[in-house]
Formats: structure tokens, sequence, C-alpha cells
């Protein structure tokens, strides 16, 4: 609570009330009243400062609002212009704070285009303060607002106090349609149908919108028959209507662990989202029944196929969340963990982590001997001891001291006496002493410096979650239970550290070998429920699968184009790898240059071969990251219509 500025004075002035008290011959009134008016003022307002901030600390209260669009919104939209507002607020129960500094936690992927986070200001009981900066979300995800920082201090500099103001707050950035892909209808061949709500069809093939002439077939309804036509050209001539046939198309979202890495907001898996909430919006605009369905390595989420309103705004949500999420791997270095993890506490939890509420005991560092396998050094002192007992033990025993001491008189028998004692207790000494120097090795670093760190998260960890005493000493002994709760910590407040793409053996950690199966049952099931020819779009990483991996995904492929049905696979394209292979004609290739060349040629590679084989099995395949995948799958769904128009 004291700066270093409020210690020099009271340094200072200590040595003044010291020297006049120690100068007492000479009797310096003035040194003594000025010494004793500096400790006292210091006092004073070290009192002030400290019950200044015990009734205002708790009488502050935020209130955040997201303005968007000149009107105040929930939620967010991806690359908007929006603009944060803040209004600090000093209950009239609170103290006056003559010097505050206010600083607001910006969520990360949301980049500060103008104004300040950050204020100095004073706050009186009462009043409010309002902070106000404008921000730029780019990319689709989930924006974590933790709260306000705040910074309080007296006017001399001299006492000091930090605290976070936890108001947590979710909005979730949802992504904006991007482009003119879905602002109008496709144009169809002949003519373009109304816009949506002029003309309700009950029915596909039941609109009245005149497409085209044609001869007469049998089996032609007779009410179809253009009778003036026929007049005129004395052979029957049958009416073609427009048909309104929505076109069913189903979006796979692959959400696992490979396309979850990157940094926050620069994702696979967030642009894929992206790009699957323009498809959505574009293909909704069109009048065409569009669905989702989210796959993992283990799990599916469906959403059924509609063209409401509401159901759009359903499907952006649900990318929305989907393009926060994070890999699910666990942090299992220790020293790591907890450096991370204490960091984050100091930041956002700074009052639970104060040894005046935190503290760590004495007895937290010392080291059970008998917890341990050392234990069993304690038996040779005790089969020692029990040696003695037996006659021969004893004999060799009294001999031992009458080569020592030699007794030739009556008046030797007390050296004999303190020798046996001396050798007696000699065991026992040492067991004590192993005992001893086992336990103190507890309170050298790094062991010390470790528990005391992995003691105050526990205490933190139980705080936040309301647990009883006996999950602080799970947390301290039990290494699993504590790494589960740190990574979930750090996933909380989205603070995962990069994970490392290799394992142990050397291999890729992130393959997901289970997701092809997964997306294979998704697809069968889609596929039996079909109704009429639909389209699916798979955005997927399949690039690391190997032809046995990929086989299940094949196996629907062609089960899909055996119903008639379009299949479009949209394959993930790494931004700073170049689409065609450089020819380096330098002959000094660095050592990093051969490394990219040759990562780049493996990743070229295992795209051809698994495009191949997508191809092979009646897919269409088309890299997302490049290229105008939107208007192919809007032109592939007008193909689809007009392909059932015709009877």
């Amino acid at each position: 609570m004291i700066t270093t500025r409020g210690r020099w004075f009271l340094i200072v002035a200590g040595l003044i009330l010291f020297w006049s008290v120690v100068s007492i011959g000479d009797f310096m009134p003035f040194v003594l009243m000025l010494g004793l008016t500096a400790m006292l003022w210091f006092c004073g307002e070290w009192m002030l400062f400290a019950l200044r901030i015990r009734y205002a600390s708790n009488q502050i209260t935020l209130d955040r609002t997201l303005i968007q669009n000149e009107r105040p919104q929930p939620n967010l939209w991806a690359n908007v212009r929006a603009t944060v507002r803040l209004t600090v607020t000093l209950q009239p129960d609170g103290w006056r704070l003559p010097f505050v500094q206010l600083a607001d936690k910006v969520p990360v992927g949301l980049h500060i285009l103008s104004g300040t986070r950050r204020i100095e200001t004073v706050l009186h009981r009462g009043e409010s303060v309002d902070i106000e900066y404008d921000v730029m979300p780019t990319a689709p995800g989930v924006a974590l607002f933790e709260g306000i920082e705040v910074r309080a201090a007296d006017l001399t500099g001299f006492f000091y106090k930090r605290w976070f103001l936890r108001v947590p707050v979710e909005s979730l950035v949802l992504p904006m349609l991007v482009g003119e892909e879905g602002n109008q209808r496709a144009t169809k061949r002949i003519n373009t149908m109304p816009p949506p709500g002029i003309h309700r069809l009950r029915r596909p093939g039941g609109g009245s919108e005149l497409l085209d002439l044609r001869e007469y077939r049998p089996g032609d309804p007779p009410k179809t028959i253009a009778w003036k036509a026929s007049a005129r050209r004395d052979m029957l001539i049958t009416k073609e209507f427009e048909n309104d046939v929505p076109v069913r198309c189903t979006l796979f979202l692959d959400t696992s662990n490979a396309m979850r890495l990157g940094e926050p907001g620069d994702t696979p898996l967030a642009y894929a989202s992206g790009l699957s909430a323009t498809l959505a919006q574009a293909i909704s605009s069109n009048r065409d029944i569009v669905g989702v369905c989210l796959f993992d390595e283990q799990n599916t989420q469906r959403m059924k196929p509609a063209r409401t309103r509401i159901h759009t705004m359903q499907m952006l949500r649900t990318f929305a969340e989907s393009a926060s999420l994070q890999p699910d791997f666990n942090l299992t270095d220790q020293p790591l963990l907890q450096r991370l993890c204490l960091s984050l506490g100091h930041e956002l939890y700074p009052e639970l982590l104060t040894k005046q509420v935190n503290s760590r005991p004495f007895g937290l560092f010392w080291i059970p001997l008998l917890d341990s396998r050392a234990k069993w050094l304690l038996l040779i002192p005790m089969l020692f001891m029990y040696s003695l007992f037996t006659s021969t033990g004893l004999n060799t025993f009294i001999q031992v001291i009458n080569d020592i001491v030699r007794p030739q008189a009556p008046e030797d028998l007390i050296p004999f006496i303190i020798v046996g004692v001396i050798l007696l207790a000699m065991p026992l000494t040492l067991a004590g002493l192993y005992w001893l120097i086992f336990g103190l090795r507890g309170f050298l670093p790094p062991r010390s410096t470790l528990l005391s760190e992995r003691k105050r998260l526990a205490a933190l960890f139980c705080a936040i979650d309301g647990d009883n005493p006996s999950a602080l000493e799970r947390y301290i002994h039990d290494d699993e239970a504590f790494n589960a709760r740190a990574n979930r910590f750090l996933a909380d407040h989205r603070s995962l550290p990069p994970p490392d793409l290799l394992d142990d053996d050397g291999n890729y950690r992130f393959l997901g070998a289970s997701k092809a199966d997964v997306l294979c049952d998704a697809m069968l099931r889609s596929i039996g429920t079909a109704k009429d020819n639909e389209l699916y779009v798979i955005l997927a990483d399949l690039v690391e699968l190997n032809d046995e991996q990929l086989e299940p995904i094949l196996k629907a492929v062609r089960g899909a184009r055996g119903r008639h049905h379009q299949v479009m696979v949209l394959l993930p394209w790494p931004v700073d790898l170049p689409d065609e292979a450089e020819e380096d004609q330098d002959r000094d290739l660095t050592i990093k240059r051969l490394i990219e060349n040759n990562l780049y040629s493996s990743y070229r590679g295992k795209f051809d071969r698994t495009r191949t084989a997508l191809i092979r099995s009646g897919a269409s395949v088309l890299k997302f990251y490049k290229g105008d995948a939107v208007r192919l799958i809007l032109q592939r769904i007008e193909q689809l219509r007009h392909s059932r128009i015709r009877r």
C-alpha cells in the first residue's frame, strides 16, 4: 500500500525524529517538532487513505453499454465499428477518492480505433464518470469483458491501492455478410422470381409465373394447355410455369481441435465460421432452406434446415460460439502453468492474492519423513537398539566401552557410564538429525517457491468455486486435480498458451481421426432423411488424414452421389502458404528456408492426395482462405434448382 516515495518520506521523518531524541542534550525543539509533525501527518494520511479505500471500493458500480449502428446492442457484428461506453458510479454511501485511474480490459479480438480505455479522474460520491472508445471486431466469436482495473492513490503519492472491479459481460460477435453474394437473389436462366412475400406458393410447381411454352407431351394435364397458342400453331402447346422449388443445403462445419489452432480470431475455425455464416445468409436470402451440423472428434450438433429469420439468427449465434472455441488440451508443465495462472490471478483477482487473506503457513513447507519412501531408513537404529537386548549384543556393547575407557579403578565408572550413554544415544541422534535435515529441505528453493505459488492458487480456486477446505488440500497435494482446475481457469478467461503440435513420439497431436466416422454418420443420417436432391457443403480439415482414415468420408460422399445429391468440400489453406511451389535459384539456402520448402511441399502433397480422393468419390473440392467460394456454392445451388424444374 505504501509507495517508494512514501517509504523514503517515512525513513527521512524517522531519522529526523531519532536524531532529535538522541541529541536530547543539545535539545533542538524545532527538529523534534518537525519529526513529530511529519510522523503524525504521515500516519494521519495513511489512516485517511485506508478509510477511503475501505468505504469506497465496495461502493463503485459499473454499467457497460455496447453501441453499434447508433443504438445499444446486446451483441456485436464482425467488421462493424462499435462504441464501448462505461459508466463508473460511486454510490452516495462511499467516500470521495481524490485520484483514481480507471482502465478497461479489452477482450482479445477487438482493436481500439479511437478514444481511450484509461482515464484519470476524481470520484465524488453520487457522481458518475464515463469512459468511451471505439473498437473494431475483426472476427466472429465471443468477446468477454472482464471488468475494469481501479488504481487509487492519495494526492501526495505516498499510498497506493489497486483492485479489479469484476463485472463480467459476454457478448457474441456475430459474423456479418461479406460482399454482395446474399444481397440479391441469383439470376435465373429466363426470368427472375419475385421477391419473398409476393407469391406464397403452397407446393412446388404451383407458381403462376409463365416460364416457357413447349409442345404437348402425353400425360401433361389439360389445364396447362395454351389454347390460343395451340390455335395459332394448329398443334397442342403446353404452358410451363415457374416452379419455386427450394433447395435444401446442409453445412457441415468441423469444430475439432485441428480447426481451433492459431491466434484468437485468426484460426481456421473462425474463418470457416464466417464463411458458413455468409453462405447461410446468402442461401436464406435466395429463399432456399439451409441447415447446420457441427461436428468434432466425438459429438455432433444439428440444426434442422429452415429459412426463417429466427433460424438465421440462431445459426449466426451458433457460428459465433463455435468461432471462439479453444483447443482441448491440458498443459502439464507445472512451473509454466503456475506462472500463467498466478499472473492472470494478480491481474483479475488481486484482492484474493494479498498476504492478508492468502498467507502461507510455516508448516506447509515441512517435508514429513514418514510420508516418503526414505522412512525405512529409520529401521536401522531400531534394529541396532533391538540387538542390544540380546546377550551377544550386550556383551559386544560392553566390550566396546571397555576398549574405549579401559577402567582400572572404581572412579572410572562415571566415564564408563557416560561413554555408554553416548554410544547408546548415537543411533537415535543420527535418526533425529536425518529427520530434521529431510524436513528442512522443503524450505529451500525451488520447491518452496513452487509450493508457495501452488497454495496461493489453490486458495484462489477455492474462493472462486466456493469449495470447502478439503478442496484446498486436494489442489495442493493432487497434481491431476490441480492441473485440471488450472487449465480450466486459463480457458475460462481465454488465456491458454499455444499448444505443442507434436506429442512425445513426434506425431501430430490434433489429428482427430475419429471425426471422419462422426462426419460419416452425420452425412448418412442426413441422406436417410432427405426428400429431394440436396447440397452438402463440408468445411473441414481433412488434409492430415491418411487414406484409411479418410475412407468413411469417401463412403458417405459416394452414398450421397448415389442418391443424386451434390457434395462440396472446402479444405483449409494456410494464409502464409503460396499456391505454387516457389523455386529458389539461390544456392546458398538457409536452414530455415529449406525447412519451410520441405513443409510446404509436404502439405501440398497431402492436399493433392486428399483432393484427388474426394474428386474420385464425386465431390467438388475448393480451398477456403483463397478464392470466391461463396459465389461458386451459390452457382451450384442454382444448378440444382434448374436441374429439377424440368419435368
